[in-house]
């Protein structure tokens, strides 16, 4: 029974690949073309070989403009880097100028403050000197008019004694 199978099978490829198999020729019809076709076809390829050499050149030139813009791109770049160096130095510059301002507006605050106190400290010797002046003008005005006491006394003992 196996084999009567393995017949049958057998068989039955054998008649698939037969009808299966196509005779040369089968697939393939002639094909003629006219001498017009021809010219338009050369013609056509003639085209499109010129489009292709036009394309090239396009080709060709994208890639120098490519190249150019790559180096432009590359001295771009090295600029950028170069400012942002400066960038970066002139951030501490600002920072340092920050620092050196809050340093200058401490020592202008402590100068404010000993500019007040001298201020202060001037008028009060002022006061004290002007005090002085108006005491010592008492004193001179006490010692002329002592002094004028004692002339009139010393002139009073004076006629005095020439009257006796």
């Amino acid at each position: 029974m196996n084999r009567l199978k393995i017949m049958c099978v057998s068989v039955l490829l054998s008649l698939g690949l037969l009808f299966s198999v196509q005779p040369v020729g089968f697939c393939s019809e002639v094909y003629q073309i006219t001498a017009d076709q021809l010219e338009t076809l050369q013609t056509n390829l003639t085209v499109l070989q010129e489009n292709n050499e036009k394309l090239k050149t396009l080709l060709t030139e994208s890639n120098q403009d490519l190249t150019i813009a790559s180096e432009q791109s590359d001295s771009l770049n090295n600029q950028i880097v170069v400012l942002d160096s400066q960038l970066t130095e002139s951030q501490n510059q600002i920072e340092t100028l920050k620092q050196q301002l809050v340093m200058l507006k401490l020592q202008t605050a402590a100068a404010q403050t000993a500019l007040q106190t001298a201020n202060e400290e001037l008028a009060s010797a002022s006061a004290s000197f002007k005090k002085y002046e108006k005491e010592q003008e008492k004193i001179e005005s006490q010692l002329k008019t002592q002094k004028s006491v004692w002339q009139v006394i010393a002139g009073l003992a004076v006629g005095y004694a020439v009257s006796k």
